[in-house]
């Protein structure tokens, strides 16, 4: 689960992701605040959101620093020196503002945002860390309206960046009688202050001008843009009379100087700029920053401002966590993966296996047709004789007959049986009477073609350079090749019991008997 602890001067106000219910605590109600966070469940992830009125908020230029490490090191400096009981958080950080002073220095905008040590949010953070809550994310309400304010309001009203890096003051309802007056400028916050009105105010819309009035005319006495310089107004409330009468008051007092600069003056509801999240329908006419705000973080989850020791040990656990399931993660889809495949090959093995005892069983069916065929009556030294006389046959010189080593060319088909395919075999003698010379004439056909070149042609090759290493061969030639090497032009012969496609080639051999007759 997810909370979102909203602090202000009077109180705590406690939202939740997926419900609809705010719980409010008033500071004064210790032991209430203490049951509650003793009732959260360990696993339950805050995010605390500071809108105070001790938060200061300045900026100031300092020395251009070329180098990481070096501005790290600045950095870490200019911050030791708010490391005290004055200050219970703080941010120093650089904002990408350059400028050249008159001095002809390199400098660069640093924004400094420390907040008061009160007594009262110390101890709540003591508590928050007592309690062994995760506190992830630590906010600054005035920067969390401008990240809302860049993401929120620039897209509902189409505003390119150079329009969002005018000059802008930003004035947002907290409360019915609370509000909050922010100066943007080059889209970076400037100023920032709560105002609260006067609660007899018979006129609120006018004395909310009032007090924007004064805003601007104090922006323009601390010289932060040129005298000339437009301020746009953006005014972001919920109560819609209020903000239908604004346009005509502030043109009235001179803030507004123009009726057709459309960018000059917005008035704009939370309602349409939250797409109506989860606490919309809470009291929908009081639906102010607050809640708002609430909405934006769990939805848009924006990066954490503030920091402290505690949070940077609950990030360390969080990373480390995440690390530790990835990794878990990985190793179980590593033993995943190893298990498929270890499946897979037990299957393809069995399968290999019911193959070869198919191919067995017909062995053996084979083996003993031949012998009821062939009929063995003959006893042992008949037998015995019979293979001696097999085997001198085959130890006889056959070229004496057609002049060439027959037994050496059955080498030769046995060790391409599986690409080529005897067909026909012709040979006859070139000369008369007793001549040397023989012409050998092969029909083959190579296979598998899968309508792939390469390989094909490669095992022809290979079996007409197989042939040119025999004894007495004196040439080998390719008379047809595989189809003039010609890929288009399959062809299907039987040389098991599927068809298998195949390509028809012819290699002429010529042998010369080395040894007379």
């Amino acid at each position: 689960m997810k909370i979102v602890f909203y602090l202000t001067e009077e109180g705590l106000a406690c939202y939740k992701e997926n419900e609809s219910l705010v719980d409010t605590f008033k500071w004064e109600d210790i032991e209430q605040i203490e049951l509650y966070l003793t009732s959260l469940s360990e696993k339950t992830q805050v995010s605390i959101v500071m809108d105070v009125v001790e938060e200061d908020i300045y900026f100031e230029w300092a020395p251009k620093l070329l180098l990481p490490w070096e501005k790290k090191s600045f950095l870490d400096r200019r911050k030791a020196r708010f490391e005290s009981e004055d200050f219970i958080l703080s941010v120093v950080q650089w904002t990408n503002q350059n400028k050249v002073s008159d001095g002809g220095r390199k400098e660069e905008l640093l924004l400094i945002s420390l907040l008061a040590n009160n007594e009262v949010f110390s101890e709540f953070l003591t508590k928050l860390e007592e309690a062994q809550i995760l506190v992830t994310h630590l906010y600054s309400k005035p920067f969390l309206l401008v990240e809302y304010f860049k993401k929120r309001v620039t897209t509902y009203l189409k505003w390119s960046k150079k329009e969002l890096n005018q000059p802008f003051l930003v004035v947002s309802r907290l409360s019915k009688y609370t509000f909050r007056q922010m100066f943007l400028y080059e889209g970076q916050l400037r100023i920032s202050r709560l105002v609260e009105l006067e609660r007899d105010a018979i006129d609120m819309t006018q004395t909310l001008v009032n007090e924007t009035k004064l805003a601007v005319a104090y922006v323009r006495s601390q010289n932060l843009l040129p005298a000339e310089t437009n301020i746009n107004l953006l005014f972001l409330d919920n109560d819609e009379k209020l903000l239908k009468g604004l346009f005509h008051s502030c043109k009235q007092e001179g803030i507004v100087v123009e009726e057709n600069e459309g960018r000059m003056f917005n008035a704009l509801t939370f309602n349409e700029l939250s797409k109506q999240n989860q606490y919309y329908g809470f009291e929908k006419t009081r639906y102010f920053s607050q809640p708002a705000m609430a909405d934006f973080i769990f939805n848009e989850k924006p990066n954490s401002f503030y920091s402290n020791s505690y949070i940077e040990k609950i990030k360390a656990f969080i990373v480390g966590r995440q690390l530790f399931i990835g990794v878990n993660i990985l190793l179980l889809l590593g033993g995943l993966y190893y298990m498929v495949i270890a499946g897979v090959n037990t299957v393809v093995s069995l399968e290999k296996q019911d193959l070869l005892e198919q191919k067995t069983s017909k062995h053996q069916t084979e083996i003993s047709r031949l012998k009821e065929v062939v009929k063995f009556q003959d006893d042992a030294q008949h037998v015995k004789a019979s293979v001696e006389f097999s085997e001198a046959v085959l130890h006889l010189k056959l070229n004496r007959v057609i002049n060439f080593d027959i037994q050496q060319w059955s080498v030769v088909f046995a060790r391409h049986e599986q690409h080529i395919h005897l067909s026909q075999m012709d040979w006859k003698t070139l000369n008369r009477f007793d001549s040397r010379s023989s012409e050998i004439v092969l029909t083959a056909w190579v296979f598998p073609f899968y309508d792939a070149y390469k390989d094909p042609v490669q095992w022809v090759d290979d079996f007409v350079e197989d042939f040119k290493g025999l004894p007495g061969v004196e040439s080998v030639e390719l008379q047809e090749e595989p189809l003039n090497r010609d890929l288009s032009q399959p062809l299907i012969i039987e040389v098991t019991k599927e068809p298998v496609d195949a390509l028809p080639f012819t290699v002429k051999i010529r042998v010369k008997d080395v040894e007379p007759k």
